[in-house]
């Protein structure tokens, strides 16, 4: 576990400071690995991504508890659990051409901000 929240540690920093990175493939042929970093009214993740399986692994980087849910074609109740301010967690999801919609379902969250479209295709 804290060699995997150091890896997302690494891979939120970048996302920071950077634009968000590309989706990592899987070394063993699994889904693609894409970091989602969760701020204080932000949710910092690639906005264009190829169709295919991922892992959004969620590190929570504000202060407050946070989530992700995940709706869009054939897509409706993928969630990752609520984590607290330094925690990670994960979804793994197949995406299709399309738009999906991904937001923090906790309190007003999304109402404040923490929502962000992406595109599949």
């Amino acid at each position: 576990m804290v060699a995997l929240a150091a890896t997302v540690l690494t891979g939120a920093s970048a996302a920071a400071t950077s634009p968000a990175p590309a989706a990592a493939p899987a070394g063993d042929g699994g889904p693609a690995v894409v970091v989602v970093k969760m701020v204080d009214y932000r949710l910092l993740q690639p906005a264009f991504l190829p169709p295919g399986t991922y892992t959004f692994k969620a590190f929570n980087a504000g202060r407050h508890p946070h989530a992700v849910e995940i709706a869009g074609p054939d897509v409706s109740n993928a969630r990752t659990a609520v984590v607290q301010s330094g925690q990670v967690t994960e979804v793994t999801v197949t995406l299709r051409p399309g738009v999906y919609d991904f937001w923090c379902p906790v309190g007003d969250h999304r109402q404040r901000g923490m929502q962000l479209f992406v595109k599949v295709g």
